[in-house]
């Protein structure tokens, strides 16, 4: 019992690092070779974490998921072309409580249009024992 009890602890204080996209809104349309900014928020907590990194994929969901959608196109074993991939120091937003970070990336040229799932894949390491964590969190945007 004492196990599950650490088991769900451990799981709650990973879940209080989760980041979220602020930006793009999902159902942005981009063109090829657009610069735009990837927003990644996540909260301010009082649990101790150390944020390490990110990546930031866009992936076709033409041929892969219902037209229009990124319906069951799963993330978490594939980003697609790699758009950002270094560290993740996020600073607290002015006036704000969220910690945050933008990214100018662009759509590569050539790239299909349609549907596309914009992901961050974010690596932190959570508590006084640094358990890693490794979360990807995605949006529908769409390519012209």
């Amino acid at each position: 019992m004492k196990f599950l009890f650490v088991l769900s602890a451990l799981a709650s204080l990973a879940a209080a690092q989760s980041v979220v996209i602020q930006a793009p809104a999902p159902g942005t349309t981009f063109a090829p070779g657009q610069q735009f900014v990837v927003d990644v928020d996540r909260p301010d907590t009082i649990t101790g974490s150390q944020d390490v990194s990110v990546a930031i994929g866009l992936l076709s969901c033409v041929g892969q998921a219902p037209p229009g959608t990124c319906d069951g196109v799963n993330t978490t074993e594939e980003i697609g072309t790699v758009l950002f991939a270094g560290p993740y120091t996020p600073q607290l937003r002015p006036g704000g409580a969220d910690l945050f970070q933008n990214f100018t990336v662009s759509v590569p040229d050539g790239f299909q249009a349609g549907a596309a799932a914009l992901s961050v894949a974010h690596f932190t390491l959570v508590g006084e024992l640094a358990m890693p964590v490794l979360e990807v969190i995605t949006e529908t945007v769409f390519v012209s």
